[in-house]
């Protein structure tokens, strides 16, 4: 009796795996052909958006040239939540005046476009001047304990003198 209710058991866990498995590779192939149809749906040959691709890679390139530079890092992660911010006014206004610079409107009123090509970029900046910022704290708390260990070593040092 109880090998066949463990047999059930293994059956009913089989089957619900199986279903997840298979919701799963659906879900997986529906994204992929949903990012390759937005992909497929772009135009990189317009002017404007190669534009902003090379402002995403210049700014890229900026950040990590100033990731020592603490105030720099702090007004470009200013300026990039504010950018990311703008996206909603920006996307309204692209959406009205497309055909004075794109060859389609690329501007719904969702904002995918913007959310893919500005604000997902400007984030993904902003979490590595993050990254920089945790790693240069990291660096000084390390400074600074290694300070507070001399400094006991030689109080100590002292102490055993006297």
């Amino acid at each position: 009796m109880a090998g066949r209710v463990a047999d059930a058991h293994g059956q009913m866990l089989d089957a619900a795996f199986g279903a997840m498995r298979d919701k799963f590779g659906e879900a997986k192939s529906s994204m992929y052909a949903d990012v390759m149809g937005f992909v497929h749906a772009i135009d990189f040959t317009e002017r404007w958006i190669a534009l902003l691709l090379a402002f995403h890679a210049i700014l890229w390139a900026f950040i990590i040239l100033t990731r020592e530079r603490t105030q720099a890092q702090a007004f470009l992660f200013l300026a990039l939540v504010l950018g990311t911010r703008a996206a909603e006014w920006l996307n309204g206004l692209g959406a009205a005046h497309w055909e004075a610079f794109a060859g389609q409107n690329y501007f719904d009123k969702h904002g995918v476009f913007m959310s893919v090509m500005w604000s997902a970029p400007l984030l993904g900046d902003a979490f590595l001047i993050i990254l920089f910022a945790l790693r240069s704290s990291v660096a000084l708390l390390v400074q600074v304990k290694r300070a507070e260990l001399r400094h006991t070593r030689k109080a100590r040092a002292r102490g055993k003198q006297e």
